[in-house]
């Protein structure tokens, strides 16, 4: 029993260290949403990563590919691992709206950059897909956070997901209450906490959120993940326990 209850401690003082979101994360370095009517080879056609790869970092994958979900988070590499295009850099997941012509102004990274880089793209580059995880080896601008993948404005894009820090210590050093409207920064973005007690914005469909930031997220999806408390994630979106994670426009302010 007493080893029991030490076990018990141990995991929720771990739990406190820093933000572990209820959305489950992996230590991948691109991600691809699944889209109605995805398969296993027209999501390899898409991001240029092969289907043996796709399988190999997804164990949730049945051997035939035939239960792949809408909305699904699918690990495309590691740090171990690399795409067609080679190790990436940065990366950039494709939202509604988007054109090679707009990633280029949001990123910084030349057109003819992120054709070079992305085989999958035509050369009209008009077969984007929503969810697409595309490769930015090339940086040409810095955001106010020193990291690539920022537009002139600052405006980064991100993956948001949601955790409760259960009061525990955030690591600025502060407790953090369920309530509280935080935001914890990926490793990309964190500069050994120099952004501590700053406050940023983050958009998501037209609806924004200002958060402060308060603890690091050592697993956060792609190179600009965010973690939002709850209220703060159900303020741009009410739906956010379905949907888990989403892909967010934040910039500090």
């Amino acid at each position: 029993m007493f080893a029991a209850k030490a076990f018990a401690a141990l995991l929720v003082t771990a739990l406190a260290v820093s933000a572990s979101p209820l959305q489950a994360r992996q230590s991948c370095t691109s991600t691809y949403t699944v889209v109605s009517g995805d398969t296993c080879n027209i999501i390899a056609s898409r991001t240029g990563v092969s289907t043996a790869t796709i399988e190999s970092l997804n164990s949730s994958i049945n051997s035939g590919c035939t239960n792949l979900q809408i909305g699904e988070s699918l690990c495309l590499s590691t740090s171990s691992t690399s795409t067609s295009s080679g190790s990436c850099t940065s990366t950039y997941t494709v939202v509604s709206g988007d054109t090679c012509t707009i990633i280029a102004s949001k990123t910084g990274v030349s057109v003819a950059t992120i054709e070079a880089d992305n085989s999958a793209i035509n050369s009209g580059c008009t077969n984007l897909q929503v969810g697409q995880v595309l490769c930015l080896s090339g940086t040409s601008s810095t955001g106010s956070s020193g990291s690539t993948g920022t537009g002139s404005s600052g405006a980064i894009d991100g993956i948001a997901t949601y955790y409760d820090p259960n009061g525990g210590f955030g690591a600025c050093g502060s407790i953090l209450q369920n309530t509280d409207y935080i935001v914890a920064l990926g490793p990309n973005d964190w500069n050994a906490g120099a952004h501590c007690g700053q406050t940023v914005t983050v958009q998501y469909n037209g609806k924004s959120v200002s958060v402060v930031v308060q603890d690091l997220c050592p697993g956060c999806q792609g190179d600009h993940g965010i973690d939002l408390t709850e209220p703060a994630m159900n303020t741009i979106d009410t739906n956010y326990v379905f949907d888990g994670h989403i892909n967010v426009v934040w910039n500090f302010d």
